[in-house]
């Protein structure tokens, strides 16, 4: 099953590629809904890259959804910048499932007479055997949540 969003963002392509390299923008679109925290020594790395990091994540900052793997790799299709995320869970509920989240940067096409700027695909692919249609409906609410989230802060991220 999976749960997709496709928005647009009142960023540059760049500004939003560079936004969700930063870990600080991950835990920003999920908050208060699911809270995530670093699992590794240091904490959260300043930037994503191709390590695989151990994060743990809690449903309204108390009820633990379990630990899990954030590992990324980035590509391109067509005009689009994808940062995809394979990591697998360790623990909890996320031991469970196996998911696939890519979201999909690219220029937003000119319509209305409005400024151009981001068109951002997030769609999350997941499998928990015969958990999978009852994780839906959260699941399905957790990506609105981010879709508000990102249209909100979208305009305070800036290319670092």
């Amino acid at each position: 099953m999976h749960v997709q969003l496709k928005l647009t963002l009142a960023a540059s392509p760049d500004t939003v590629r560079d936004a969700l390299a930063n870990p600080e923008v991950m835990v920003a679109v999920t908050r208060p809904i699911v809270v995530y925290r670093s699992e590794e020594p240091g904490g959260f790395p300043r930037r994503w890259d191709d390590t695989a990091r151990r994060v743990s994540a809690r449903i309204l900052g108390v009820l633990p959804l379990g630990r899990t793997h954030v590992d990324l790799r980035w590509y391109e299709v067509g005009d689009a910048v994808v940062q995809e995320d394979t990591g697998r869970g360790i623990d909890g509920s996320f031991s469970i499932m196996r998911i696939r989240h890519r979201m999909a940067v690219s220029k937003a096409p000119l319509s209305s007479g409005l400024p151009r700027g981001t068109l951002l695909r997030d769609r999350l692919e997941f499998h928990a055997g015969v958990f999978t249609p009852f994780l839906w409906p959260g699941l399905w609410l957790m990506w609105q949540w981010r879709g508000f989230r990102m249209r909100q802060l979208a305009p305070t991220w800036t290319k670092r």
